[in-house]
């Protein structure tokens, strides 16, 4: 098997930020994503818990791409987190099938 490296972006958001989320992936390069919703969990102002009333949630979104559509995308996020709530990790990952990615 043939493997080749590639950089993933997992980005936490809030559900309303998904659509502009995706629009700037397709724009710096990324080929698609999938999105998970987020139910509960921990961070800097403790625990949260997704009720399901009047909540619209939060969005772990996950794509695979270039190095260079990865930082493209850092840049951008930079300055989206400067006003509203969010997260990002950026790893190295090996792939098959890289001409998807």
């Amino acid at each position: 098997m043939k493997f080749a490296t590639r950089t993933k972006l997992e980005i936490f958001v809030e559900a309303h930020a998904v659509d502009e989320i995706e629009h700037m992936l397709r724009d710096v390069g990324f080929k698609g994503c999938s999105v998970f919703a987020g139910v509960e969990g921990a961070g800097s102002h403790g625990a949260w818990r997704q009720t399901g009333v009047e909540e619209v949630g939060m969005r772990l979104v996950v794509t695979i791409g270039a190095e260079e559509a990865a930082e493209a995308a850092l840049v951008w996020l930079e300055n989206y987190f400067a006003a509203y709530p969010g997260v990002v990790a950026m790893s190295e990952v090996k792939v098959l099938r890289a001409e998807r990615f």
